[in-house]
């Protein structure tokens, strides 16, 4: 306290004012502070305290000018290491799209580059294609069937909640799903396919290159097979997705489609029958011999490519022998892809069978 505020609580304690003796001894004592010394302690304070909020002043922009630089930065980092990226896939698309332009311009058994990646790529699309081909066939072919006006008259319009259901299950049947499952399906053939003559040279001829590396030399022919599988996806949108037919051949369309599901030899002779009695629906035979020449033609390729990539002897079993062997493996492996898709493809007409026996 300063000097007034003790004498002040001097004269409240001892009723009278303090001797010159007394403020001597208690300024001594430190019971008070002299106005001079308190000011410069005050002074002292605020002049600590303006030091303070101006270095802190001072440091904020500092720091906030270095959060900005590390900011930007990161930033520029990120943008960077993104079009590096983005570069190189650009670089890898080129270096598939020159890769298969090649492959089909001239297609090879082997070729000396190993682009296993590039192969895979393509077999998948090669799959994908076929599939969707197989599956888009059928699909049009019972939405031709459904959409089908006689005598001027049609499903749709007749009976349009009956036309809901039964298109709903055409398009449940033999839609996506069924293209996915189908073209996994061929997918897994055609791997085992490609890879068989990498695995008989690795170990008939004990080479000293991984699978993989013989594997990526051995489908650069895969790019043609991608291709005549795309037009045997085009190809089903030649077939017509709806029929004007005379009323005497109504009930024959139903019942030979129909029974394709439960008796597939009889129902498809029906409709052999059927295709040459009215003309509307000569479409899907027209589209079915196209479809099956590229299909045959696709599987020549595999077949010529298959054999021309097993050039080793295995014992005593000469090349010939092995071919042989390699090609009995071959047939097995198309039978039971063939045998998969096929009760893949009657599984959904099975759907749609059970949809129309609710149905009606």
């Amino acid at each position: 306290m300063n000097k007034e505020d003790w004498v002040d609580y001097f004269e409240a304690i001892n009723g009278r004012e303090p001797s010159a003796r007394e403020v001597a001894e208690a300024l001594a004592a430190g019971e008070f502070q002299n106005a001079a010394e308190t000011d410069a302690e005050k002074s002292e304070l605020v002049q600590e305290s303006d030091q303070r909020v101006t270095e802190a002043a001072e440091a904020e922009p500092a720091q906030s000018s270095q959060l900005e630089q590390e900011l930007a930065a990161n930033q520029a980092k990120a943008q960077t290491e993104s079009h590096q990226q983005v570069e190189q896939l650009k670089k890898k698309g080129k270096s598939y799209f020159v890769w298969f332009w090649e492959g089909l311009k001239r297609p090879e058994a082997q070729s000396s580059n190993s682009q296993l990646a590039y192969g895979l790529v393509t077999l998948a699309l090669a799959a994908l294609f076929l599939a969707a081909g197989l599956v888009n066939y059928i699909n049009r072919i019972f939405t031709s069937i459904i959409n089908m006006t006689i005598g001027g008259e049609s499903f749709k319009i007749n009976e349009p909640e009956a036309f809901s259901v039964v298109e709903d299950a055409v398009r449940t049947n033999f839609g996506l799903s069924k293209i996915i499952v189908v073209a996994v399906i061929v997918f897994i053939a055609y791997v085992i396919v490609t890879a068989v003559p990498a695995l008989i040279h690795k170990f008939a001829a004990k080479s000293q290159e991984k699978v993989t590396f013989l594997w990526g030399k051995l489908i650069a022919y895969t790019p043609l097979l991608a291709v005549l599988n795309l037009l045997i996806f085009l190809l089903t949108f030649l077939t017509s997705n709806k029929l004007v037919v005379s009323s005497r051949y109504s009930y024959q369309i139903v019942s030979s489609f129909s029974s394709v599901g439960s008796d597939p030899f009889e129902g498809l002779s029906s409709v052999s029958h059927l295709i040459k009695e009215v003309p509307a629906i000569r479409s899907i035979q027209t589209v079915f011999i196209y479809l099956a020449l590229l299909s045959v033609v696709s599987l020549a390729v595999l077949i010529v490519a298959f054999l021309a990539n097993i050039k080793v002897s295995l014992g005593s079993l000469n090349n010939f022998y092995v071919r042989l062997l390699a090609l009995l493996v071959f047939m097995l492996i198309i039978f039971f892809t063939t045998k998969s898709i096929a009760a893949n493809l009657l599984g959904g007409l099975d759907g749609i069978k059970d949809s129309l026996t609710k149905l009606y």
